[in-house]
């Protein structure tokens, strides 16, 4: 009866240790960093040959017209974002140990001041906003900024410019997005922020927006670097302003959330078929075995 108690004993210590590895219940941790670049591409012929980096908000539009302020062209518009993963690396490592430490969730938090359906933004380089579906991907190729001199005052990559016409009519940055990797599609419901200019003491409309976990993006995460992102339209109705790095309190932020140890490996289906009837051996009925249960 001993032995028996022995290796039940045994028995319940190898199925909590498989069974707590896949539930999740190490605590995590949430770190952030503001954007290091940002800009946006336009096919406006007035900028198509722009540095859009310094506008004070950038956009995602599908292709529309601006009537309302004058703009028959119909122009379409995408972002492009890019983060400094260092100090989230360096603090994941302080806080679990050095690699010692798996990425749990990505967010990206995107400010805008003009947030409603139908009200155009105070310049017409913008597009009307209107709510709709964007995307959002992932692509590796991080020399489109100069780490050095961009954020507030710009990409300063002047030879060549990150423009329209460089990256989609046949230019020098026409790989940029190459290899690039679809982290979720979202819908912009518009709100009531309308010409705020104070992002410091009032809320400019912050949304988050919580992205799939990409291979490559988790492991430049883990290693410390460049974090860059294509916000583009998903249909032909979205129009969605954000606040750039120039737009003081409204600056686009990631957040990056992690647990102690390696990330969880799925169970093949075969370990099933040793756990349910080890649980039967320890006495413990599918009824009584919950989440709750294992915490204890």
């Amino acid at each position: 009866m001993n032995t028996l108690r022995f290796k039940q004993a045994e028995l319940a210590l190898a199925v909590g240790a498989v069974l707590i590895g896949h539930t999740g219940l190490a605590a995590a941790s949430t770190l952030s960093v503001e954007a290091t670049a940002d800009t946006f591409l336009t096919n406006y012929a007035l900028q198509a040959d722009s540095d859009m980096s310094s506008y004070g908000a950038m956009m995602i539009s599908s292709p529309q017209a601006d009537l309302v302020q004058g703009i028959s062209q119909v122009r379409t518009m995408e972002n492009l974002v890019s983060y400094n993963s260092a100090s989230i690396k360096s603090g994941f490592d302080s806080q679990f140990g050095a690699g010692n430490w798996h990425v749990t969730d990505v967010q990206l938090k995107w400010y805008t001041n003009f947030d409603v359906q139908g009200v155009p933004a105070n310049n017409n380089q913008f597009n009307v906003p209107h709510a709709g579906y964007f995307g959002v991907s992932y692509f590796s190729n991080d020399s489109w900024f100069n780490p050095a001199t961009a954020g507030p005052t710009g990409l300063t990559v002047s030879t060549p410019k990150v423009t329209w016409n460089s990256v989609y009519n046949g230019g020098a940055w026409s790989s940029l997005f190459s290899g690039q990797q679809a982290l979720g599609t979202f819908y912009y419901p518009t709100g009531n922020s309308n010409g705020t200019t104070d992002c410091v003491s009032q809320q400019c409309a912050p949304r988050y927006w919580d992205l799939s976990l990409d291979a490559t993006m988790v492991a430049d995460i883990m290693a410390g670097g460049y974090l860059s992102f294509h916000g583009y339209a998903a249909d032909d109705q979205v129009v969605y302003l954000v606040n750039q790095l120039t737009k003081p309190g409204a600056h686009p932020q990631i957040f990056v959330s992690a647990e102690a140890g390696p990330a969880a490996v799925p169970l093949p289906g075969a370990a099933w078929l040793f756990i349910g009837p080890a649980l039967s051996f320890l006495g413990l009925t599918k009824r009584k075995f919950t989440a709750g249960a294992v915490r204890a």
